[in-house]
């Protein structure tokens, strides 16, 4: 199958330079957006800081979905916490066939669907409290795609490439039937792209790094490598990963130990921070929330996250965001 219209739902900073790398690599990009953020694409373009360069694009663009039509191909690089708004307009999008990649942080809904053992079907309501994602977005259809690429937005609006190019792809059931041609869109674009048997190991991995070093960025307003750089908030962020590492234990998966060390020298703004930046909600849900939810299900003791979740929480509201 040959995949020509892409349609990527929340163009911000990573969905932003998929855009504008998709079109550099020829393919017919749209984009679906909130109203603000329609119009300023459809006045400014898009515009990336790529190695050394500034790229641009202007993707067809709409806040409504029936206007953008079926596609191909639709990416979703929404945060966790924007997708229960926008899911109802996923629909309009799809054809039969169109694969749904969710390229976003955190935990699924559906990570417990067909797991196994005693949590297998457990429904996260941290993440879909009301079960509104189980009900409008069909899981066979979904692509879940572990991004580990890094990209700000600067106060005008540029997009900057600071790190990595990578996207993992599984399914819930992990067949992967079908990724190798989502593959083949996302590499001419500058992609390097891997199809993993086991989703929820690579999920798992990714979270390790999120849980830990997104919100004490954000409550320390300091770049990655500061962190570490800090002996006691070092110390901090290598409690709160102990007890992310003894939850994936009991799930049975491996939370990747050495990760953590070889982002230590990273001059990177975590996309929690930069949202406490610009005065948007917080991505707390499938990040934070979702872990403890876990924990309690596997009576595994967490208390330097439930401190750090409950200073976030704080943070949040005195920022207004809650």
């Amino acid at each position: 199958m040959s995949y020509r219209k892409i349609c990527i739902v929340g163009p911000g900073a990573i969905g932003g330079m998929m855009a504008v790398m998709l079109d550099r690599a020829g393919f017919e990009v749209s984009a679906l957006a909130r109203p603000k953020k329609t119009d300023a694409i459809k006045q400014r373009g898009l515009s990336l800081l790529y190695e050394g360069e500034t790229l641009t694009a202007k993707p067809k663009v709409s806040s409504d979905p029936a206007e953008l039509g079926p596609q191909d191909l639709v990416i979703v690089t929404l945060k966790s916490n924007a997708l229960p708004l926008v899911a109802s307009q996923l629909a309009p999008l799809c054809k039969a066939d169109t694969p749904l990649v969710m390229a976003m942080n955190g935990l699924p809904w559906w990570f417990f669907d067909g797991f196994g053992g005693d949590l297998s079907g457990t429904p996260l309501k941290s993440v879909d409290p009301d079960g509104a994602l189980s009900r409008l977005i069909p899981t066979e259809r979904v692509v879940w795609a572990v991004v580990n690429n890094s990209v700000s937005e600067l106060p005008d609006g540029t997009l900057e490439h600071t790190r990595g190019m990578l996207l993992t792809f599984g399914r819930s059931n992990d067949d992967a039937t079908g990724l190798e041609q989502i593959c083949d869109v996302l590499r001419p674009a500058g992609y390097k792209c891997v199809i993993s048997d086991n989703i929820r190991q690579e999920i798992w991995s990714k979270l390790l790094a999120n849980v830990t070093l997104n919100p004490i960025s954000a409550l320390a307003m300091a770049n990655i490598n500061e962190l570490f750089e800090e002996p006691l908030v070092r110390e901090c962020v290598m409690a709160v990963a102990a007890e992310a590492r003894a939850v994936a234990d009991k799930l049975g998966l491996d939370s990747d130990p050495g990760r953590l060390e070889r982002m230590k020298d990273a001059k990177v703004r975590t996309s929690m921070l930069q949202d406490l930046e610009r005065g948007r909600p917080l991505e707390l849900g499938s990040i934070v929330e979702a872990v403890l939810e876990i924990a309690e299900h596997t009576k595994v003791p967490v208390p330097q996250m439930r401190s750090i979740l409950g200073l976030m929480r704080l943070r949040a509201k005195t920022a207004g965001l809650s």
